[in-house]
């Protein structure tokens, strides 16, 4: 990201190490839903499966990832939060690195890549997925979950809501919705996207307006078609 990675990195520094209990993932009133999602999509990973978290902020699912795995990695750009990350946690691998520049880990090098409310904040979104695309093996399963946009929630947004959520300090810079998740992710070269909505944990609400997508895809064999 050239001359923009070190401010952003600072600003990704003090967005945890001031806004950690905001953005925490296990705050958050969706994070129920999340983790019976995940639950159900790794039912039956081998326990030594390798399975890496992209963007793990203060690991609140890294933790449930190592639940399915004992080979668990998570990424992060900011050093702060990694650390703290590593002290609490020393069985699961972490390390500092801006999903921006190419990932520090070999081709086909994991079975599962988690990542999590994560490509909202990206300025070059497909870019990771290709990253994401190439570190997975074949068969592998990519599991990415977003805010969720459509017809009926921009409209309460445009009525309600329209300066806070495009305020400049509003960290999210890309918006998605089913169609365009799944373009982006195919164009990364993955196969058969499988979509779901999910909200808060507050039934009516949620049935008229859901809080996130959860996308899982997965990555052809090598030749094949995508």
């Amino acid at each position: 990201m050239g001359n923009g990675a070190p401010q952003i990195r600072s600003y990704y520094e003090t967005y945890w190490s001031e806004g950690r209990r905001t953005f925490s993932g296990s705050n958050q009133p969706y994070a129920a839903n999340f983790r019976r999602w995940m639950d159900e999509e790794l039912r039956g990973l081998k326990p030594d499966a390798p399975v890496i978290e992209v963007g793990c902020g203060d690991a609140s699912f890294t933790m449930d990832l190592a639940r399915h795995s004992s080979c668990v990695t998570a990424i992060d750009i900011s050093a702060g939060q990694i650390e703290e990350n590593a002290r609490r946690l020393p069985a699961i691998t972490f390390l500092q690195h801006d999903v921006s520049e190419r990932f520090p880990f070999e081709d086909s090098e994991f079975e599962v890549v988690w990542c999590s409310e994560v490509l909202e904040h990206l300025f070059d979104p497909a870019f990771a997925l290709r990253e994401m695309h190439r570190i997975l093996r074949p068969g592998g399963r990519l599991l990415v979950t977003v805010p969720y946009h459509g017809i009926l929630k921009n409209v309460l947004i445009a009525l309600f809501r329209w300066n806070q959520h495009f305020a400049p300090d509003n960290p999210h810079i890309r918006f998605y919705t089913k169609e365009t998740l799944a373009r982006i992710v195919r164009e990364a070269g993955f196969a058969s996207p499988r979509m779901r909505t999910c909200g808060m944990c507050a039934p009516l609400r949620d049935l008229f307006v859901p809080t996130n997508i959860l996308l899982s895809a997965t990555k052809g064999p090598p030749g094949g078609a995508e």
